[in-house]
């Protein structure tokens, strides 16, 4: 009896999209994944623009919310989203730093999970980031009633520029330093799925069974 193969290769469908060029490269894909985490944050369109950010609340229990990926610096190994100094997230990463932010887009069949330390960015990098936040994102800054609050009816929602130095009191820009990537691309040929470990300088990126 012939042993099976170690690495069998499905034929190729005529209607499947063409393979990305990194299918079999583990640095490759890596380098794919930090290409599409940066255009999700330029390319509105993109589905990496909008990731579902995953945090666990002082009693323990599993949060998830989408997040608008505002910035990514491959050199740093960091990904910046921006949030309300009263929301959840807030305190959840006070009590628990660590979060998880997952990626996913449907045409090109990658999914990236993302696990990250959170902190909330203070003093000049603050200051960037509040100076790069468009007039009608400020809007969201500006509103009196913590996020969450109970409302008797959808249009009690105050905001007030003033009161709220035009939104700088409550913004909150939080930096997610990755610590793992999970890359799986969902390839008609045969799924390919990676782990890229950025914990230690030593840390070695392996393949995984998808």
């Amino acid at each position: 009896m012939s042993e099976p193969s170690k690495n069998p290769q499905k034929p190729a469908r005529e209607n499947a999209a063409p393979l990305l060029g990194c299918y079999d490269d583990l640095e490759g894909s890596c380098a794919h994944a930090w290409a599409l985490l940066a255009r999700g944050v330029k390319d509105r369109r993109s589905p990496f623009h909008t990731p579902g950010l995953a945090t666990v609340t002082p009693a323990g229990l599993p949060e998830i919310r989408t997040v608008v990926l505002r910035g990514c610096d491959t050199q740093k190994l960091a990904l910046r989203f921006h949030t309300d100094t009263r929301s959840g997230k807030i305190v959840d990463m006070q009590q628990q730093p660590h979060a998880a932010l997952h990626f996913y887009d449907p045409g090109a069949k990658i999914q990236l999970r993302v696990r990250t330390r959170l902190e909330v960015l203070t003093g000049a990098a603050y200051d960037t980031a509040w100076e790069n936040t468009r007039p009608m994102s400020r809007e969201c800054y500006q509103v009196t009633q913590a996020p969450g609050s109970v409302l008797p009816d959808p249009a009690s929602v105050v905001f007030d520029a003033r009161a709220t130095r035009d939104g700088a009191d409550h913004f909150a820009p939080v930096v997610a330093h990755v610590r793992e990537i999970e890359w799986l691309y969902l390839a008609a040929r045969g799924h390919r799925r990676a782990l890229f470990d950025f914990t230690s300088p030593d840390a070695e990126h392996r393949w995984l069974v998808p």
